[in-house]
């Protein structure tokens, strides 16, 4: 209890932050993990928090429910966050894509200089706009584009 001219006011704590993986199993629960959870077993085992879910959707909640007992407090008192493990081909392939995805956008920087770089290179020989567009097969409006 604090009091504070005579009134108990309840002192403000931040929320324990916690970390959780959660996993799909073979069949269709995800396993949801809080590592820094522990209890020692009967025999001398470690025990880790392990709760589930059924739809990813849940985790969340699920993770701070199980945590909320597993500490005995409300589950405003904690923040789990949660890292979803994906199979283990399905995460190369997703880190690959955007792999190439920032490759993509490279090259089309790259392009994109490159196009503003040789329409200037056409002016400075002499070329007109008109000129530049027409051996280029674009409009004048988009020469012009290019040119600022």
């Amino acid at each position: 209890m604090r009091l504070v001219n005579g009134i108990d006011v309840k002192t403000s704590q931040m929320p324990r932050t916690l970390h959780a993986r959660a996993y799909r199993d073979a069949g269709k629960w995800w396993t949801i993990e809080i590592p820094e959870l522990t209890s020692t077993g009967p025999n001398g085992s470690t025990i880790v928090a392990i709760g589930g879910a059924v739809a990813l959707k849940d985790v969340d909640q699920a993770a701070r429910d199980l945590a909320a007992v597993w500490l005995d407090v409300d589950d405003d008192q904690i923040v789990v966050d949660v890292t979803v493990e994906l199979p283990e081909a399905a995460a190369t392939m997703w880190a690959e894509a955007n792999e190439n995805e920032e490759h993509s956008r490279e090259a089309a920087a790259a392009a994109a200089r490159l196009r503003r770089e040789a329409v200037q290179t056409l002016k400075k020989s002499g070329l007109t706009q008109a000129d530049v567009a027409r051996a280029l097969g674009l409009s004048a409006q988009r020469i012009s584009q290019l040119s600022h």
